[in-house]
Parts: C-alpha cells; sequence; structure tokens
C-alpha cells in the first residue's frame, strides 16, 4: 500500500515537472516564432521553425511508452484549447498537440515492432534510433496536419523541419546541461558533509 502511494505522488510530481516544462516550451515558441517568420521569412506559408515542444514530447514517450499519455494529456488540452480560441477546439492546428500525442506513442511502438531499440531500459536503446523515430513521428504528425487543413507542400515542409529541428535542439540542450552537472565540481543535489570535530 505504501508503494503504490509513492509510485502516485512520484507520477504526480513527474507529470507536473513535464506539464510546466512544456506549457513553458510552448509560451516560448507561441512567442518568438512570430517574430523569426517575421524577420527572416516574410509573406511565406511557415509554421515554427525550432518546435522546442516536440523534443520533450520525444523524451517523455521514450521514458513512459505508453503512460506518456497520461503525463502529456493536460498540456495537450490546455495548449489545444488556447491555440483553437480562434479556430475551435476539434480543429486540427499546426503542431497539435492532441495530434502528437497519439502518434508518438505509435511510433515508437511501430519502432520496437521493426527491430529498432527505443525501449528505456538501461541496455535496451539507442540513441539514433530515439531520434529517428522522433523525426518519423514529427513528419507523420505534419503530414496529418497538412492533408487535414488543406496546407501547401510549403507549410508541410515547415511543419516537419520546425518538428525534427525542435528536437534536435531540445535533445542538444538537454546533452549540454547534462554535461555542465557532470562537470561541476560538487553535486548540486546533494548535501556538504561537514566535519564534526
Amino acid at each position: 500500500m505504501y508503494t503504490g502511494n509513492v509510485l502516485r505522488i512520484t507520477f504526480l510530481i513527474e507529470s507536473l515537472i513535464f506539464s510546466s516544462v512544456y506549457f513553458a516550451l510552448h509560451a516560448l515558441d507561441l512567442s518568438i516564432t512570430p517574430v523569426l517568420v517575421r524577420e527572416l521569412l516574410p509573406n511565406t506559408d511557415v509554421a515554427s521553425p525550432i518546435f522546442l515542444p516536440h523534443g520533450l514530447s520525444v523524451l517523455v514517450v521514450w521514458l513512459y511508452g505508453l503512460k506518456s499519455i497520461p503525463l502529456l494529456l493536460l498540456p495537450a488540452i490546455w495548449m489545444q484549447s488556447w491555440l483553437s480560441d480562434s479556430i475551435g477546439f476539434g480543429s486540427i492546428s499546426a503542431h497539435n498537440p492532441l495530434l502528437s500525442l497519439v502518434a508518438l506513442p505509435l511510433v515508437f511502438i511501430a519502432a520496437r515492432k521493426l527491430g529498432l531499440r527505443v525501449t528505456s531500459a538501461v541496455t535496451g536503446f539507442n540513441w539514433r534510433h530515439i531520434m529517428i523515430s522522433g523525426f518519423v513521428a514529427g513528419v507523420l504528425c505534419a503530414s496529418i496536419s497538412s492533408l487535414m487543413n488543406g496546407n501547401s507542400l510549403e507549410h508541410f515542409a515547415s511543419l516537419a523541419l520546425g518538428a525534427i529541428i525542435g528536437q534536435i535542439v531540445f535533445f542538444a540542450l538537454l546533452l549540454l546541461g547534462y554535461r555542465l552537472l557532470r562537470l561541476s565540481p560538487q553535486p548540486i543535489f546533494t548535501s556538504t558533509k561537514t566535519d564534526p570535530a
């Protein structure tokens, strides 16, 4: 009974952490994308050039598999309702959070069936396989979104590239953060031992 409560609390904390990071990345994307598109690609039909939430979604799906759906459900619903203020909740928007919530786990399941090493077990994964699976999911979501909305080929390409570039940047930042933590002279999350003498 005690272990079950601890696991539920741990899952809730992880869900809150991932939701907060997802919200922050999506808000960052929504604030930066208009500026980037206006400055770099005026008068074009493009989506976010660097969609970081896709990278976080790939990480969560890799770590949790199908359990990632409840972890990402709250931020996906919230982002879908935020995006749909003007287009309607049932609409398929560019970089649709609910669409990726379903597509990513399915792509990872298919990758496992094809023999790719994408499980989060210590000996069971290959980073290239994980990244490729994320890229495939990004292209799949972009194609479904573009087909449903009747978008141009240019818009489809920008959706797919935005997800792929966002995933690469997210994992590069994650790796950089990990390396900086390893290089720090003293662990951040442990207390220093004091000499009683």
